[in-house]
């Protein structure tokens, strides 16, 4: 997790959260990504994936890097997956509000990652725990802007470093019932809706991660929501 921003990338956890929906649409440049099998004609008929995004630049978006990181270990993705963003805060599966992504790039210190379930940072046999020089980080490129929408602005550099103790709010388009370490995620059972929920920040470990109370956080899918 980037200590020098104001969101930042949030990992998988299996914790209870007590979480909202973001009916007012306070959090509108947290967006859903979204990975689809498509059929000979393009249509989209198989939901694979999904992770959290922020909106940073007008068709800039970050989001984890174990989310992006597949895409290079294959050397492309195949022509039978595309991939798709939402900024609907209740309906992120509906095809009108979709904006096709162009472009990944990945964090260069991530490790060799093919797509998932070996692909996942909180799993050590991609990673140790916490382990140093690691960002998880990755970057997805919009076909357009989507209208309407301010993008995320950066804090100031070091100022999660001195926010310990500090309530923040989580953004993302997780799933709200916490999985056991080995049960395989059903993308058919997601909602497509952004919930937010606050957490404490209890302490930052180094300039890569960061560590938040729980329970606060939605599992499955909220990599790479925004934390504000």
């Amino acid at each position: 997790m980037k200590a020098s921003a104001l969101w930042l990338l949030l990992e998988s956890m299996t914790a209870s959260a007590q979480v909202t929906v973001d009916l007012e649409n306070k959090y509108s440049n947290v967006g859903a990504l979204m990975v689809w099998r498509v059929d000979d004609a393009g249509k989209p008929v198989e939901l694979r994936g999904f992770a959290s995004a922020t909106l940073t630049r007008d068709r800039v978006m970050v989001t984890a890097g174990h989310f992006t990181a597949p895409a290079n270990a294959l050397g492309s993705l195949p022509s039978s997956i595309r991939l798709f963003a939402s900024f609907s805060p209740t309906d992120g599966k509906d095809p009108k509000t979709w904006i096709p992504v162009v472009g990944q790039a990945t964090h260069p210190s991530m490790p060799h990652c093919p797509p998932p379930p070996q692909c996942d940072p909180t799993d050590e046999i991609l990673v140790a725990p916490l382990q140093p020089g690691i960002a998880d980080v990755g970057l997805v490129f919009l076909a357009y802007a989507p209208r309407g929408i301010k993008p995320a602005r950066f804090a100031e550099y070091r100022t999660l470093e001195r926010s310990e103790g500090a309530q923040m709010t989580i953004a993302g388009y997780g799933t709200t019932t916490p999985l056991s370490r080995n049960a395989p995620l059903d993308p058919s059972t997601w909602d497509g809706t952004r919930r937010i929920r606050t957490s404490i920040l209890r302490r930052v470990v180094d300039e890569t991660w960061a560590l938040w109370s729980i329970p606060s956080y939605v599992c499955s899918g909220d990599s790479g929501g925004g934390i504000f």
